[in-house]
């Protein structure tokens, strides 16, 4: 990932993370985690990674972030200086909760 799309990526992980904190109640949808950020090449796209806890809450809590995508993109439109802001998807980080759970080491290198 180039400079760009990485700095993009972290600003997009703090925004929409200071956004939930403000927004969910942790104990209706439990703590929600944002562990990465996919941006497309053409920035069009960002896939947001999350873990949940407890997890019995993920599905709860992927529900409630879908339908409030578009409200995201356009608290991120006012907050970050891009030319498009990206539409935004999120998914369970399921690597993350592997390596926490020791079944898979993580990755050398940081990459």
């Amino acid at each position: 990932m180039g400079i760009r799309l990485e700095r993009l990526a972290h600003t997009l992980q703090e925004e929409i993370s200071n956004l939930l904190r403000e927004e969910l109640d942790p104990n209706t949808y439990g703590w929600i985690s944002i562990t990465g950020v996919k941006l497309s090449k053409d920035l069009k796209d960002a896939v947001v990674f999350i873990t949940v806890f407890p997890e019995h809450l993920e599905g709860k809590a992927l529900e409630k972030l879908q339908k409030m995508s578009g409200y995201i993109r356009k608290h991120l439109a006012g907050r970050v200086r891009a030319k498009t802001v990206p539409k935004v998807r999120f998914e369970i980080d399921n690597l993350t909760k592997l390596v926490e759970r020791g079944v898979i080491e993580p990755p050398k290198g940081g990459g």
